[in-house]
C-alpha cells in the first residue's frame, strides 16, 4: 500500500503564504467582505439546521394525537430535543394551540426557511464576487504597474504572450480563488458543522455509522496532490506558449501571409491547444475522479446506517430528518474534498502573480530623485561602459560633451553603438559603470519621467495606437489644443495628407497605423515629437520611411525646431550629415572620431569609408 506523505510545517506555509497575501488585498472592501462572510456563515447554519425543520414539520403533519403529542414528539429529538420542547412549551404554549394552526405554520416553515437560506446565500456569492472583482482590478493595476516600471531589458527577454497571459488570464484565476475562499471556505465548513452538530443530536449513532467511512475519502486526495501540481505547471506553461504563439501570429500577420506559412502557425497552433487540452482533461480527472469515491463511501455509510434504522425501530419522521441531513451534507463534503485539489492548481498561478508584481526593476528612480526644473541641453557622456550581454561591449569607455543647441550625427556600421547612446540618455538602461550627465546632473539622479520630459524622440521603428491622428500627434503634449496640433502636423507636412482622409484629424489609424503608408506614419510620429517641443532631440533614422521631397520639407522643419536645442541623430543620408555642427564617428563601440564632415573625409579612414558606402550614392 502506498504510503501518504503529508507535507511538513513549513511547505504548508509556503503554501498558504500566497492565499494570505491574496486576502491583503481585501483590506480597502473588508466590510463587504466580512458581510459576504457572515452571510456564508449563515447560509451554512440554516443549511444545517433544515434536518430540525423537517423532524418538526413531520411531528406536526404526521402525528395522529394534538399538539402533546407534537411536543413529545420534538423531544424525541435527542439531547436537543429537551430544551426545544421547554421553548416549545414554556415560550410559544405550543401544546395549548389548535393542531390546524401548528401545522399550517409548521408547513409554512419549509419555504420561509428555504427562502432565508436563499437570501444568505445570495448575499454571500454577490458581496464575494463583488470584492474579488475588486480586488482583481487592484492585482491588476499594481500588476501593469510593476510591468511598466521594468526597463527595454525585460521586455527585450520577456515574451509578450506571457505577459499577456499572466495580465489577461492569470489574474482572473487569482479572482477566481478569492471568491472560491470567500463562498465555499466558509458556507460549506459552516454547513458541515452546523448539520453533523444537528445529526449528533439527533441520533448520534446513526450519524457515526453513515459517516464512518468518510475519513477514507482524504487518502486519495493527498495521493493524487502531488501529481496535479505536476499538471497544473504543464497547463499554466503551454496556456503562455499558446498564448505567445496567437501573439506573434497577430503581429506577423503581413510576413506569415508574404511566405505563405498560414497553415505552418495554424498547425503550431493547434498543436499547443492539443497539448493544453491533454493537461486539463488529465487534471479534470484527476479533480472529477474524487467524486465517486465520495458518493461509493458516502453510500456505504448510509447502508450501515439503514440497517441500523432497522434494528433499532426508528419512527418515520427522525429517519426522514437524518436522510434529508445526511443528503445535505454530501454537496459540502464533496466541494471540501475538491477544494484542495482546486487550489493546488491554482496556488502556481498566484505565485507567478505576485513573483512578477514584487519584481525589482533594475532601472528605477533613486530616494532621494530630485527633477531638473529647466533643461539647457547639455549632455555629457564621462567614461561610460556598457553591455548587453557580459563580455560584450555595446559602448566601451564612452565619453564626450554634446553642447546645448547644437546638432550632433552619429554613424557607423551596424552594431557600432548608434542606437545604444540613445537608449542611454533616455536612460532605458543604466551603463555598468561611468555616468551620464544632463546640464550637470547625473541622470541617475533624476526621477525618469522628469528626464524623458525634456527628450523628444523619433524611432526608426513607428508605432502609432489604434486611435485617432489627432490622439496620436497629442500624444507628445497631453491637453494640446487643435491649433496647436495642426502647427505641428504643419511643420512634418503631414496636414496636407490628414485633410484627405475621410475623417481628417478625427481618422482612426487601425492597428500600429496600419491604414497610413510607411512615410504617413514617420510624419504623425514626427509631430508628435514636434509637438512635445523638448529641449532635446533625439531622432532614429527619422527621415527613413520618407520621400527625398518628403525628407527635405522635415529637414527644413527640424532645423527650425532645432534653434536652441540638442539634435542628436542617427541617419544614413547625406543632407542630415552636412547639416550637423559636428558628426561622430562610432566603431564596436567607441568614439572613433568626431568633426565636421570636411575635416572627417579629409582624416578619417572609417568615415571615408562610411561615406563611399553608403552616402556617395
Amino acid at each position: 500500500m502506498r504510503r501518504i506523505q503529508l507535507p511538513s510545517l513549513r511547505e504548508a506555509r509556503a503554501f498558504i503564504a500566497p492565499f494570505l497575501e491574496l486576502l491583503s488585498y481585501v483590506k480597502p472592501y473588508r466590510w463587504r467582505f466580512l458581510t459576504g462572510t457572515l452571510c456564508g456563515a449563515g447560509f451554512g447554519a440554516v443549511s444545517g439546521a433544515i434536518p430540525l425543520v423537517i423532524s418538526f414539520v413531520g411531528q406536526a403533519v404526521f402525528s395522529d394525537g394534538g399538539t402533546a403529542d407534537l411536543t413529545r414528539g420534538v423531544e424525541s429529538l435527542g439531547p436537543l430535543g429537551v430544551p426545544l420542547k421547554a421553548f416549545a412549551v414554556g415560550v410559544l404554549h405550543l401544546d395549548s394551540v389548535p393542531k390546524n394552526l401548528v401545522v399550517g405554520v409548521a408547513c409554512l416553515l419549509v419555504p420561509g426557511v428555504m427562502l432565508l437560506r436563499s437570501i444568505l446565500d445570495f448575499g454571500n456569492a454577490y458581496l464575494s464576487e463583488w470584492t474579488s472583482q475588486r480586488v482583481l482590478i487592484d492585482v491588476r493595476g499594481r500588476l501593469m504597474e510593476s510591468i511598466m516600471a521594468q526597463p527595454l531589458a525585460f521586455f527585450n527577454e520577456a515574451r509578450a504572450g506571457n505577459i499577456f497571459q499572466r495580465v489577461a488570464n492569470e489574474t482572473r484565476e487569482v479572482q477566481s480563488v478569492l471568491s472560491m475562499l470567500n463562498t465555499q471556505l466558509i458556507s460549506q465548513p459552516a454547513t458541515m458543522i452546523s448539520g453533523l452538530f444537528v445529526l449528533f443530536q439527533i441520533d448520534w449513532k446513526f450519524t457515526l455509522g453513515a459517516l464512518l467511512l468518510l475519513p477514507f475519502c482524504i487518502g486519495p486526495v493527498m495521493v493524487l496532490s502531488k501529481k496535479l501540481r505536476g499538471l497544473a505547471r504543464g497547463e499554466d506553461a503551454e496556456g503562455r506558449d499558446m498564448m505567445v504563439i496567437l501573439h506573434e501570429m497577430l503581429a506577423g500577420i503581413k510576413v506569415i501571409k508574404a511566405f505563405s506559412r498560414s497553415r505552418y502557425e495554424l498547425d503550431r497552433f493547434a498543436a499547443s491547444a492539443a497539448v493544453q487540452f491533454r493537461h486539463t482533461m488529465r487534471m479534470r480527472t484527476l479533480i472529477e475522479s474524487t467524486a465517486p469515491i465520495v458518493e461509493s463511501l458516502a453510500a456505504a455509510g448510509i447502508a450501515i446506517g439503514l440497517f441500523y434504522v432497522y434494528s433499532v425501530g426508528m419512527s418515520g419522521s427522525t429517519f426522514l430528518s437524518l436522510c434529508v441531513g445526511i443528503f445535505l451534507l454530501y454537496q459540502p463534503f464533496k466541494t471540501l474534498s475538491r477544494l484542495h485539489l482546486t487550489l493546488l492548481r491554482s496556488h502556481n498561478v498566484i505565485v507567478g502573480v505576485f513573483q512578477l508584481m514584487a519584481r525589482k526593476p533594475e532601472v528605477s528612480d533613486c530616494p532621494d530623485a530630485r527633477p531638473l526644473a529647466s533643461c539647457r541641453g547639455e549632455i555629457v557622456f564621462e567614461d561610460v561602459l556598457f553591455s548587453y550581454r557580459p563580455g560584450i561591449a555595446a559602448l566601451d569607455h564612452f565619453s564626450f560633451r554634446f553642447e546645448p543647441g547644437k546638432s550632433y550625427a552619429l554613424v557607423g556600421s551596424s552594431g557600432a553603438g548608434k542606437s545604444t547612446l540613445l537608449s542611454l540618455i533616455m536612460r532605458f538602461y543604466d551603463p555598468q559603470s561611468g555616468r551620464i550627465l544632463l546640464d550637470g546632473r547625473d541622470i541617475r539622479e533624476l526621477p525618469q519621467d522628469n528626464l524623458r520630459d525634456h527628450i523628444g524622440i523619433v524611432t526608426q521603428e513607428t508605432f502609432l495606437f489604434h486611435d485617432s491622428i489627432r490622439n496620436n500627434i497629442a500624444y507628445g503634449k497631453p491637453g494640446a489644443t487643435d491649433s496647436e496640433i495642426e502647427r505641428a502636423a504643419r511643420l512634418a507636412h503631414a496636414h496636407e495628407f490628414i485633410l484627405a482622409q475621410h475623417s481628417g484629424y478625427a481618422t482612426v489609424v487601425g492597428d500600429k497605423g496600419c491604414m497610413l503608408s510607411g512615410g504617413q506614419q514617420q510624419r504623425i510620429s514626427i509631430a508628435r515629437a514636434l509637438l512635445k517641443n523638448a529641449p532635446i532631440l533625439l531622432l532614429d533614422e527619422a527621415t527613413s520611411s520618407l520621400d527625398s521631397e518628403s525628407e527635405r520639407h522635415i529637414q527644413d522643419a527640424l532645423e527650425t525646431l532645432s534653434a536652441g536645442k540638442t539634435v542628436i541623430a542617427i541617419a544614413h543620408r547625406l543632407s542630415t550629415v552636412l547639416k550637423s555642427d559636428r558628426i561622430l564617428v562610432l566603431e564596436d563601440g567607441r568614439l572613433r572620431d568626431a568633426g565636421p564632415h570636411a575635416d572627417l573625409l579629409a582624416r578619417s579612414p572609417i568615415y571615408r569609408r562610411l561615406y563611399e558606402l553608403q552616402f556617395q550614392g
